[in-house]
């Protein structure tokens, strides 16, 4: 299957791939917000009725309370001692990617 054509303007995705990839990218969103809609539910009931842990043949489902962390401000360091955070900051490639959005 031909996913890109090129023409003499550039490059074009075809139909075939758009639409596939538009149903694909709409069905997934759908997918992950009923997702969120069930699990804030059992969390929900789970928090109401003090339970921690419930388990069957197909899943594990563990209610972790809330809690406060710590996160360091970077950007903040940045801005205020650039020299210290020159100092310790790393280079990391990321690899390639791309992103969809579906009109």
């Amino acid at each position: 299957m031909e996913l890109i054509k090129l023409t003499n303007d550039g490059a074009v995705i075809t139909e075939e791939t758009a639409r596939t990839l538009a149903e694909i990218e709409k069905l997934s969103k759908q997918l992950k917000e009923r997702e969120e809609l069930i699990k804030t539910a059992i969390k929900d009931e789970m928090e109401k009725r003090g339970i921690i842990k419930l388990e069957n043949d197909n899943i594990i489902i563990t209610y972790i309370a809330s809690t406060d962390r710590e996160q360091f401000n970077g950007k903040r360091l940045r801005e205020e001692k650039p020299d210290v955070y020159d100092e310790y900051v790393e280079i990391k490639p990321v690899k390639s990617s791309i992103r969809v959005k579906v009109k």
